[in-house]
C-alpha cells in the first residue's frame, strides 16, 4: 500500500497562529493556491482513493486536489486533535511539549489525550493495511494526525520526541507500507 498523507491547505486561524482543532475553520486564499499546487504534484500519480477528514478545510483540500478524478469518503477518526478550552485561542496558551508527552498523557484544559489521538489513529491505519492492501491512498487531515501516523509507520516509543517532525500545510508526505 502506498500512502499520500497531506496536511490541509491554510486557514486565517492558522496565520494568525490560533489553535483550531476540532473547529471548523475554512481555507483561505493561500491555502486554496497550496490546494492548487499539491493537485499539481499528485496528478500523474495513480491515486485509487481519497480518505479526508470530514471537516471543511481538510475536504476542501481533497476536493481540490482530486479534481473530481478519484472518490473521497470521510472518516472522523483524521478530524484534528481535540484543544478544549483552547480552541481559538492563540498557540502562546498552549504548552505542547506536555501535552505531546506520551508518558504523561494529560487532558487539562479538555485537550484530547495523545494516546487517545495515536489510539484512533491507529484504528484507522490497521483498517487501511486490512481492506487496501494493494492500493494508493491519499489522506488529507491535519497537523496532529499527520505527526501521529508518521510515528506509528516509523516507529516510537513512550520517550519519542514528538515534535521534532512538524507538518507544515500541504506537504506530502509520501509513506509505503508493507501488508501484515
Amino acid at each position: 500500500m502506498k500512502l499520500y498523507i497531506v496536511r490541509h491547505g491554510e486557514t486565517d486561524w492558522n496565520k494568525q497562529h490560533l489553535l483550531q482543532g476540532d473547529v471548523d475553520v475554512p481555507l483561505n486564499e493561500t491555502g486554496i493556491d497550496q490546494a492548487n499546487k499539491v493537485k499539481e504534484l499528485l496528478e500523474n500519480k495513480p491515486i485509487d482513493l481519497c480518505i479526508s477528514s470530514p471537516l471543511s478545510r481538510t475536504y476542501n483540500t481533497a476536493k481540490i486536489i482530486s479534481d473530481n478524478k478519484y472518490e473521497i469518503i470521510t472518516d472522523s477518526r483524521l478530524i484534528e486533535r481535540g484543544f478544549g478550552e483552547l480552541e481559538g485561542k492563540s498557540v502562546s496558551n498552549y504548552d505542547a511539549h506536555l501535552h505531546w508527552n506520551y508518558q504523561l498523557n494529560i487532558n487539562n484544559q479538555g485537550i484530547e489525550r495523545i494516546q487517545d489521538l495515536f489510539h484512533r489513529v491507529e484504528e484507522f491505519y490497521q483498517e487501511l493495511k486490512k481492506n487496501y492492501p494493494d492500493q494508493t491512498i491519499l489522506i488529507v487531515t491535519h497537523g496532529a494526525v499527520v505527526r501521529a501516523f508518521h510515528y506509528i509507520i516509523k516507529g516510537y516509543d513512550e520517550n519519542t520526541k514528538f515534535l521534532t517532525f512538524a507538518i507544515p500545510n500541504c506537504k506530502i508526505m509520501e509513506y509505503e507500507v508493507k501488508s501484515s
